[in-house]
């Protein structure tokens, strides 16, 4: 694999937009895009204008980034045609024909991943290594919180269009905010499921048809107990952690970038990220990927990973 292998972009949003332009400033010089929408790629020289097996057959990795609801169907037609995969979050918007896809892509020992951008963030991975080494002892609980009013999310796109506003697009704030349910099961070292709740709802004057709140509570078969809370309703961003342990919390806030160590005596800073450039991670994540594909050796969240993390959101 070298900086001119051909590779394919499919949906050419803000994510794809994104990591378009990340490949290039990695050096990778052979970057093809699609998009239904044939207006959004027009000013792009390499570019295709149909999806079909034998353009894919031209490519050596694809990245699939399509509205949620086709993530599944464009990810099936690159396995076939033999493409390494990189699939944005979530998976797919529902479980169905996932597990044939990770069979595929592993009987043709396709290097694949489904995106996990946060893991990349340097206080998530610092908050990893802290539970590793125990410095918190016993770990009890593990809770994730991310709000943001979804008018706020992309505000030159009228909120109601876009795909996570409908059902048949696989909207939702559940979906939406898959990074906290994979970064609860990472961090917590993908314990299976003992017991499960999952609430939400539509409950504000948002237009949309699909849930604007949820809770989803879990408790692993290693004693430690799970919470995601998650909404489109915040007028002020909000995303963080906070970890509870015999020796005390670990607390992470994404605006602030402290993680905070807390007992009944003190509360210290034991790691400070400043003028943090939170497209750092999409970089380092696509680092990784790249390595995989060049190394033939299997990512930590292949789709087999993934679709343990879409199963146990999925009401």
């Amino acid at each position: 694999m070298n900086k001119n292998t051909p590779i394919l972009i499919i949906g050419f949003g803000s994510i794809g937009r994104r990591h378009y332009a990340n490949l290039l400033k990695l050096g990778y010089k052979n970057v093809w895009v699609y998009d239904i929408n044939q207006r959004r790629i027009k000013n792009y020289e390499l570019r295709i204008t149909k999806l079909s097996k034998s353009n894919l057959q031209n490519f050596k990795i694809v990245f699939v980034c399509s509205p949620n609801h086709l993530h599944l169907k464009h990810a099936l037609a690159a396995v076939k045609a033999g493409c390494d995969l990189f699939i944005e979050k979530p998976l797919s918007h529902n479980l169905k024909g996932v597990a044939w896809l990770s069979k595929l892509a592993r009987k043709n020992r396709l290097i694949n991943m489904v995106a996990c951008n946060m893991r990349f963030h340097p206080a998530l991975e610092f908050v990893k290594k802290c539970l590793q080494t125990r410095k918190l002892g016993k770990i009890y609980s593990i809770a994730h919180e991310c709000g943001h009013y979804l008018p706020f999310w992309r505000k030159a796109e009228d909120y109601r269009k876009n795909y996570a506003a409908k059902k048949s697009t696989g909207g939702g704030i559940i979906l939406d905010d898959v990074h906290e349910f994979d970064l609860l099961f990472w961090l917590n070292n993908f314990s299976a499921v003992k017991k499960r709740f999952l609430i939400f709802d539509h409950i504000s004057d948002l237009r949309i048809e699909t849930e604007d709140m949820s809770l989803a509570g879990y408790e692993f078969d290693n004693k430690v107990f799970g919470l995601v809370k998650s909404d489109y309703l915040q007028k002020y961003y909000s995303r963080s952690v906070k970890i509870v342990g015999e020796k005390g919390n670990l607390i992470w806030d994404y605006k602030e970038n402290i993680v905070w160590f807390a007992d009944e005596k003190r509360k210290n800073k034991l790691l400070t990220i400043k003028n943090y450039d939170s497209n750092e991670m999409y970089v380092r994540e696509l680092e990784y990927f790249l390595n995989s594909v060049r190394t033939r050796k299997k990512t930590e969240n292949d789709i087999a990973h993934a679709r343990t993390v879409l199963k146990n959101c999925l009401p």
